[in-house]
């Protein structure tokens, strides 16, 4: 059983009274945008979908199983209501978390005529598709993709997620919000790792903090011993410097945290500085379940960034409708999976299909821009990734009762036509 987050703490920013009406109205905009092409009433929708269904990311595989599962059986609703006729399907295969499978799978799919596909999840599967995407002409629609490097001008990838670069600020603010002056990070040596830490180092830097080298470690390692040495070393001499404040480790990298956090609470110093994480450590429940690495992460106060929940009502009651099929608290990518299969529909009913590629592919920017979904507005940027109303909610263990619980300590909103804020939430420390 996963444990639970605790509901009572910064739940919601100010905007969760956007809600409904702003959906209905883009859903509006949206019908009278289909409107031609509907009246074509098509026979069918046949979508693809690539998930990682086992492997490590299998848990959020499944939570977006079961957000197009959802989206299916709402849209062939919607079109039996209507009077259209039609319905929309997806054939789902399965990654099994790794990319030389992911491009398999998408060979599969393409043998069968599918020529739109929501997926891959992971960067590392998008990365191995894209190439045999772009020169087989398919769409790409990742939920869960978020590498910067992959964002580029004209392939066959939409990403309906932040970018990484957007998850480097939100953390970065929090950091010099609380007081830090000097981040001494610590990074897994992969593609999501140098990412991160990369653009943590330029927007700390650019906040008029001050950035240690840092211990970066390969991602075979099991012994964080002397990786650790090194952090220890480095913020001895931050603090020895004194410029700018108090010194924090900054985590990027993924299931490694526990051996390195149950090895770090054996080191007084490196008990004596906030640490602050990534979006692969925000309610990891092995942190919770290990009673050293829970106790050391909350002493410590270990925050880090989801990409938040949307402020609408309709994120709720998706939220709810997918964490009951699965008895898990759903990541935030799986409602923007299910945004994405509503994407993915109303461009299809608007070109007549998805037959023709280049008109389909021309269409789904114009859709998302008009597309106000669970997760909020949908427009894209000129790379095809999500420009506009993305959060990221920071998540650190409370404890009650001698059991551990994740709950949001701080909000970094983003207000579309607004300045960026930060909201810092009264849970327990």
């Amino acid at each position: 059983m996963n444990l639970r987050r605790k509901d009572d703490h910064a739940r919601r920013g100010p905007r969760a009274g956007r809600g409904l009406a702003a959906a209905c109205a883009a859903l509006a905009l949206l019908l009278a945008l289909c409107g031609a092409a509907r009246a074509q009433k098509a026979g069918g929708y046949a979508f693809g979908a690539l998930l990682p269904l086992s492997g490590p990311l299998s848990e959020r595989g499944k939570t977006s199983k079961v957000a197009l599962d959802l989206a299916q059986a709402d849209i062939n609703a919607y079109l039996a209501a209507s009077g259209y006729g039609g319905q929309m399907s997806f054939a789902v295969e399965n990654t099994g978390s790794s990319p030389e499978q992911a491009l398999e799978k998408l060979k599969a799919l393409a043998g069968k005529g599918i020529r739109v596909v929501i997926g891959p999840y992971g960067d590392d599967e998008v990365e191995a598709c894209l190439d045999f995407a772009d020169k087989n002409n398919i769409l790409l629609v990742s939920q869960g993709s978020s590498r910067p490097s992959l964002a580029k001008k004209g392939d066959n990838l939409f990403r309906v997620s932040p970018s990484d670069t957007y998850q480097a600020e939100a953390v970065t603010s929090l950091m010099r919000q609380e007081g830090v002056g000097v981040v001494v990070p610590l990074w897994r040596a992969d593609h999501m790792g140098d990412d991160l830490t990369v653009h943590v180092k330029a927007r700390f830097k650019q906040l008029g903090g001050a950035v240690q080298p840092g211990s970066r470690y390969s991602p075979d390692r099991k012994d964080f011993a002397p990786i650790l040495d090194d952090l220890a070393r480095q913020l001895a001499q931050a603090a020895k410097s004194g410029k700018g404040g108090k010194a924090a480790v900054y985590f990027a990298g993924g299931e490694e945290i526990v051996p390195i956090l149950k090895a770090a609470s054996k080191r007084p110093e490196l008990t004596a500085v906030p640490w602050y994480g990534c979006d692969g450590t925000a309610m990891y429940d092995p942190i919770a379940k290990d009673p050293e690495s829970a106790a050391f992460a909350m002493k410590v106060r270990l925050a880090s960034p989801r990409y938040g929940e949307g402020g609408a009502n309709v994120y709720s009651l998706t939220e709810k409708r997918i964490q009951d099929k699965t008895d898990v608290f759903p990541d935030t990518q799986a409602s923007a999976a299910y945004d994405a299969a509503w994407a993915l529909f109303f461009t299809a009913q608007a070109v007549g299909g998805s037959g023709d590629f280049a008109r389909f592919k021309q269409m789904l920017p114009q859709v998302c821009e008009r597309m106000y979904g669970v997760t909020g507005w949908l427009a894209l940027n000129e790379h095809g990734d999500r420009r506009e109303d993305w959060d990221f909610d920071f998540w650190a263990l409370g404890n009650e009762d001698g059991k551990y619980f994740w709950q949001k300590v701080a909000r970094y909103q983003f207000e579309p036509g607004t300045a960026k804020e930060l909201f810092l939430g009264s849970g327990k420390k």
